[in-house]
């Protein structure tokens, strides 16, 4: 009881510190110390017990003026100074000699619960019945450290709260505090609207910057509640935590001192059961017990002499005592132990978790006042600020929007302007300016497509007479020298690159450059584009009606008719045909002129050629598909023979 008192004097000094601490803010605690009696229930303080500001404005008829909105109201205002030495009523030390025989209450389903629950009822508005009803209860201790563990978890999400929300309104009102302070320093800077508008606007800008410096304090404020609140969680959680570590070990005794009464009960009954055996044995009686062990003994042992059976019983009965007078010593400090505890340490423990409850609780209670009491402030204060009670105090933020005159905002600024400036307006019709597209863009909007199309048809659109692409390409064969590639027109040139002078073609011939390096650097790029357009002629270049002609007359054996009859079907050609097939040919013939070097002869040309320039027969003029396969010697045979009378058929005519 000594270490009790010791304890209870120190936590009466620990609530004198938190009193004076309390004592700044001027917040009583008559009703808390009041309503505390332990032999009364204890009452929740209700939040109305602070003045509301407003109220207090209406009793005292006058605001704090404050040139800079700053009208917050003060606590001295507002909070009657009246304040009791402790904030906390000490609860009474519990009367160990009135509470009998604590014991665990042992609940069956047979029991009576409504009387239970009535007792139960009966002691909840008693606090020295309550204790002594968790006393009685099994898991009593358990009860009161959950109890506690509520408060501080409860506590706990508190001061989170607080903290979070202080965090959130110090960052609202210095975030505000900036954006005004800023929007204020570059007014005159910016381009914006003055005179009337300009005044309120910075105004209003002055205004919110006195609600941010509002909400800094209250941030600072509910920052000083979450910490009184922290401590307050801490100090019960530590509390909580020594009454439990002192219960598990008042329970861990009793556990072994019931452990070794056990031990020393088994003991004492084996002794006096081998002393029962050798009395019986000394006086010649079989025993009649049916303890298996105590036959297996009985008839197994040999046969004593009357002097051995006295010794036997005189050392079985000093055992037995000795283990009697052990067993006997072990239930007294047992029950001693059990009586210790029940009597006096659970009552203790209980009291002191009932103390710590009531502690946490209303101390939380009057720290959600004090936030609560701050909260209404903070928004009284905003609210005087936005809408002053005493026009001295500054108008309203809606009479300072409503100052705003926009008509001569307006006159005045176009006044301010034309004293600048005295130009005249010129009213003229502005003139359509087409924009000229370069000739690229200008050819991908309009290509002239060369590939695939009537070669009539492109003769008359482009107004030549002799296709464009076979003129540059042999000229930049013939100027390149590739006259003398060996292999030229049979090698193939790179598929990528002839396709991309395909769309070069296609777009604008006249602007493509064959002479550039790119396209010199493989001739057989600029053959394999030239066959490539002869190939994709719609009608080959000796047309398909005269194709029957061509090869009859290849049929001739003999070589001057066979010329003669083939140099009658080449002038029967259609003018663009005739102009492009004598170009080409006079082409190749430079060709065949350099052989010794590019191994192309006009065999070998024919080869190339024959099929290209010659297509397929019209279907009336053959009778299966492979017609046109039939007649490919007879293709070769016409270009061959065109080229090598090149000179009779279009030079000496």
């Amino acid at each position: 009881m000594d270490s009790f008192s010791e304890k209870d004097l120190i936590q009466n000094a620990e609530r004198q510190r938190k009193a004076s601490s309390l004592d700044s803010h001027n917040i009583s605690y008559e009703q808390f110390s009041n309503s505390s009696s332990p032999n009364s229930p204890k009452k929740s303080r209700p939040i109305s017990m602070f003045v509301h500001p407003q109220e207090k404005l209406n009793q005292t008829s006058e605001v704090t003026n404050n040139n800079n909105f700053n009208i917050m109201p003060t606590p001295e205002n507002t909070i009657p100074p009246s304040l009791p030495s402790i904030p906390y009523p000490l609860a009474q030390e519990v009367d160990v000699a009135s509470v009998n025989s604590f014991k665990t209450v042992e609940t069956s389903h047979t029991g009576d619960q409504e009387s239970l629950c009535s007792d139960v009822l009966e002691r909840a508005n008693n606090p020295q019945g309550i204790i002594k009803m968790l006393c009685e209860l099994d898991g009593g201790l358990s009860i009161a450290l959950e109890r506690v563990k509520q408060d501080v978890i409860s506590a706990k999400e508190v001061a989170t709260f607080l903290k979070k929300r202080a965090s959130l309104e110090e960052e609202y009102g210095r975030m505000m505090i900036k954006m005004s302070r800023s929007l204020q320093e570059s007014h005159n800077t910016n381009d914006t609207k003055q005179g009337s508008y300009g005044e309120s606007w910075m105004n209003m800008l002055k205004l919110h910057e006195s609600i941010g410096e509002n909400r800094v304090k209250f941030a600072a404020a509910i920052q000083e509640i979450s910490e009184d609140v922290s401590v307050l969680y801490k100090e019960t959680d530590k509390s909580r935590k020594n009454l439990k570590d002192s219960g598990h070990k008042h329970e861990k005794a009793i556990q072994e001192s019931e452990t070794a009464l056990e031990k020393a009960r088994g003991k004492y009954e084996s002794h006096s059961e081998d002393w029962e055996r050798t009395l019986l044995q000394k006086n010649g009686d079989i025993p009649t017990t049916s303890k298996p062990r105590t036959l297996t003994k009985v008839f197994s042992k040999q046969s004593k002499s009357p002097t051995q059976l006295v010794k036997m019983e005189e050392d079985a009965r000093n055992k037995a005592e000795a283990a009697n007078a052990t067993y006997k010593q072990h239930l007294n400090s047992t029950n001693a132990t059990r009586h210790d505890y029940y009597e006096v340490h659970l009552p203790r423990m209980i009291t002191s978790l009932k103390d710590t409850a009531d502690e946490c609780d209303i101390g939380l209670q009057y720290h959600l006042a004090r936030y609560s009491y701050l909260f209404e402030n903070t928004m009284m204060s905003d609210a005087l600020v936005i809408t002053p009670v005493n026009e001295a105090d500054g108008p309203a933020l809606r009479k300072i929007v409503e100052q705003i005159n926009n008509d001569a905002d307006f006159h005045t600024y176009v006044q301010n302007y034309g004293a600048k400036t005295r130009r005249k307006i010129i009213n003229f019709d502005i003139p359509y300016d087409q924009y000229n597209m370069s000739e690229q863009a200008v050819n991908i909007m309009n290509p002239k497509n060369i590939f695939g199309v009537d070669l009539a048809e492109q003769m008359q659109r482009d107004g030549q007479e002799i296709p464009l692409i076979l003129v540059k390409c042999c000229e930049a064969i013939e100027q390149s020298g590739g006259l003398r590639s060996q292999g030229l027109y049979r090698l193939s040139g790179v598929k990528s690159h002839i396709e991309r002078l395909q769309a070069l073609f296609d777009r604008n011939a006249e602007a493509v450059d064959l002479n550039a390096e790119e396209h010199l650097a493989d001739v057989n790029n600029v053959t394999g584009v030239l066959k490539l357009w002869f190939r994709e002629l719609p009608d080959p270049l000796f047309t398909r009606e005269m194709y029957q002609d061509f090869v009859n007359a290849s049929k001739i054996a003999d070589d001057k008719k066979r010329v003669l009859a083939l140099h009658e079907r080449v002038n029967n050609l259609p003018d663009a045909n005739y102009s492009t097939l004598k170009y080409l040919m006079g082409h190749l013939n430079k060709v065949v002129e350099n052989q010794e070097y590019n191994k192309m002869n006009e065999h070998n040309l024919s080869i190339v050629f024959g099929p290209t320039l010659m297509g397929t027969p019209l279907p009336d003029h053959s009778q299966n598909d492979a017609a046109g396969l039939n007649d490919m010697g007879l293709q070769y045979k016409v270009v061959e023979t065109i080229l090598m009378s090149y000179r009779s058929i279009f030079v000496m005519e």
